[in-house]
């Protein structure tokens, strides 16, 4: 995956691998990223697959690695686009979290899911941002729709988390392990005081 989408970068034009991040840093980031210490490995294999071809500037007597893409690299890169995606598993820490939420007290949960919350509003507000500067500007109707994708998916999160934290305070929060286990206390000492009683009718009687 990482390869293709180096080839995907150079099908728009010859970069070096700074560049390469630097698009990903404001469009597939928020899908799918990588590492430039990656990147620069993956753009070598790549080379001796020859499938991008390696060139040397001078930049302000800086030199400078270019890569470009070979015939070769982009007859793969369309073969790979013209295969059906794969359903991918979500890998979410805060569905993790939720499934053993009854581990944790209320505050706890309640906590964590607001500072979610947070977290998703400013991501939805750096997306909003980003489509503000690249409205008319950039150019592809289909990397705009990515764009609007990573809007509607944390619009649904915000929306369904928000909903899940006012079922929380509700009374959601009173069913954490520490609840539990002093509602199970206050039962037992309830049943304990009953024996205790029948015990006296009986030495009464």
């Amino acid at each position: 995956m990482q390869e293709n989408i180096l080839l995907g970068f150079l099908m728009l034009r010859p970069m070096t691998g700074y560049e390469v991040k630097k698009a990903m840093g404001g469009s597939t980031k928020f899908f799918f990223n990588t590492s430039l210490g990656s990147i620069y490995p993956a753009f070598r294999r790549l080379e001796e697959s020859g499938m991008v071809r390696l060139d040397h500037r001078l930049d302000k007597g800086r030199s400078k690695k270019i890569y470009s893409i070979t015939p070769r690299g982009r007859r793969k890169f369309l073969a790979w686009l013209e295969k059906s995606p794969k359903l991918a598993n979500v890998r979410e820490e805060s569905l993790l979290k939720m499934f053993f939420y009854e581990h944790a007290d209320g505050p706890t949960r309640i906590r964590q899911i607001r500072d979610y919350i947070a977290a998703i509003e400013g991501r939805l507000s750096e997306l909003l941002s980003l489509r503000n500067i690249l409205k008319g500007v950039l150019d592809g109707e289909f990397r705009m729709s990515t764009l609007d994708f990573g809007i509607e998916f944390y619009r649904f999160q915000h929306n369904w988390y928000t909903k899940f934290l006012e079922n929380l305070e509700k009374g959601g929060a009173r069913s954490g392990k520490a609840e539990v286990t002093a509602r199970g206390a206050r039962q037992r000492s309830a049943r304990k005081k009953s024996m205790e009683g029948k015990k006296n009718e009986n030495i009464g009687s």
